[in-house]
């Protein structure tokens, strides 16, 4: 019975420093932030050519069943995914673009293997759900279908 006692309480010790060890003071805690989607314009966006800017000319599907078009007019390039409205976009890289309304960026992967894939993040608008909740904007990554 002493045994039984015994090691009930050497648990209930065990258990309990094993608690007080996991706790730590705020001085002793990070906090690591999450990959946080952003759509950052560029104070100086990046000069690209004309003739560099035609290769990403053209409409690409997304994986999300849209498509997502890019067209150059001039030496103004414009995106638009789906049916919405064109955004003006401005070289982030040699391979980015970003609109300057800040509600979408995106990048694209010419392989070499001829293939093309990449990313798109867009800002989706506040929906009103028909129980009557309102699911608020939020921004969003989906990937370009590879071709």
């Amino acid at each position: 019975m002493k045994t039984i006692i015994l090691g009930t309480l050497l648990c209930l010790a065990a258990a309990s420093l094993a608690t007080t060890a996991q706790t730590l003071p705020p001085e002793h805690t990070v906090t690591v932030p999450g990959n946080a989607l952003r759509i950052d314009v560029p104070e100086h966006p990046r000069y690209m050519m004309r003739q560099d800017c035609k290769k990403f000319v053209g409409t690409y599907d997304l994986s999300s069943g849209d498509t997502l078009e890019l067209r150059l007019a001039g030496a103004v390039m414009y995106a638009r995914i789906g049916k919405q409205e064109e955004h003006r976009i401005v070289a982030t890289d040699h391979n980015a673009f970003v609109a300057l309304d800040r509600q979408l960026k995106v990048r694209i992967d010419h392989n070499d293997d001829g293939s093309v894939d990449g990313e798109l993040v867009m800002v989706v608008p506040a929906q009103n759900l028909s129980g009557g909740d309102i699911v608020p904007y939020h921004v969003q990554s989906i990937g370009l279908a590879s071709r």
